[in-house]
């Protein structure tokens, strides 16, 4: 008989990847794929080996401006670790943020381009995967207006947000440094949503999507999940790989969460063992589907990075 197999699964979220390098240039297009053709790139990110194992990154416009920097797990998925700072065109910082492990955590500060604080927040990660935390919590404690009139400070006050072109993109009161009352959300000066909080959190949200509909929703962010739940899914992969019995690997696996739920473009990132590779991707081809990812109640496209690692 068979042999049942010990495996782990951990599922990591990503929006995208390159492959493996220590110390490269890599050019992309504008929908992250990368390219030799340096004629058709959009950005290029340049990649250093630390002493701890990460990468350091550099991202540039193709006109060599400097857009993005910090630090990535590794470069085959991209994850973010530290302190990842953006750029506006002039030079300046247009966002400085903490992530861990690939999601933003700790301090946030967003910046006009005259290099001025807009705000500044503290984030709560939820994490990936299937943690008891449904949702990040986010902590206002400071803000001011493109005049520089402080409009939020020590936690207590009004907070506004603002893109490039200064135009209010979140607005709402906040008391003692939680989200409270009535918040509204503008995309290309229209309302796109609107929220009602009480100390921090949401009771109730309606989201005016461009898609002409309304969606209703009391979790900001869903994450996608599977059907039957998550020990479910790991028992089904377990059963799908028993055939890999006396194989010991480790496979990155890439795959998208469409809106309907569908488990698509499934592709192999790195694999320690090629034998398992097509089990892999069979077993999550002929996967049940998904649960979608929601964002503020519409179901959206969603990418998974999982590592599957097998020991017999």
């Amino acid at each position: 008989m068979m042999r049942k197999l010990r495996y782990t699964l951990t599922l990591l979220v990503c929006f995208g990847f390159i492959t493996q390098a220590q110390e490269t240039t890599v050019y992309y297009h504008n929908n992250n794929e990368i390219t030799k053709n340096t004629d058709s790139a959009t950005y290029y990110m340049k990649f250093s080996k630390l002493d701890n194992g990460s990468f350091a990154f550099q991202s540039y416009c193709m006109d060599n401006i400097l857009k993005e920097k910090g630090t990535v797990q590794n470069i085959s998925t991209l994850i973010k670790d530290g302190e990842i700072t953006t750029f506006y065109t002039n030079g300046n910082m247009m966002d400085k943020t903490n992530f861990i492990a690939g999601l933003p955590g700790g301090i946030q500060i967003h910046y006009f381009a005259d290099g001025t604080v807009n705000y500044k927040t503290m984030v709560n990660s939820a994490g990936y995967g299937f943690t008891n935390q449904a949702e990040s919590d986010t902590k206002y404690l400071f803000c001011a207006t493109p005049d520089h009139q402080v409009i939020l400070e020590d936690g207590n006050g009004y907070f506004k947000a603002y893109n490039n072109q200064l135009e209010v993109t979140q607005e709402g009161t906040v008391i003692n440094t939680f989200a409270d009352g009535t918040w509204k959300g503008y995309e290309n000066n229209q309302l796109a949503f609107i929220e009602v909080y009480k100390n921090g959190v949401l009771i109730k949200g309606e989201n005016f999507s461009l898609d002409g509909n309304i969606y209703q929703y009391a979790q900001r962010n869903r994450r996608p999940e599977p059907k039957g739940g998550i020990n479910s899914f790991y028992n089904y992969i377990a059963s799908s790989l028993q055939s890999a019995s006396g194989i010991d690997a480790k496979v990155m696996m890439k795959f998208i969460v469409d809106p309907s739920g569908n488990l698509k473009n499934i592709e192999v990132i790195n694999s320690s063992n090629k034998k398992i590779n097509s089990l892999a991707i069979s077993a999550l081809k002929n996967a049940p589907k998904w649960n979608p990812a929601l964002e503020q109640g519409k179901p959206i496209q969603f990418a998974y990075y999982m590592p599957i690692n097998i020991k017999n």
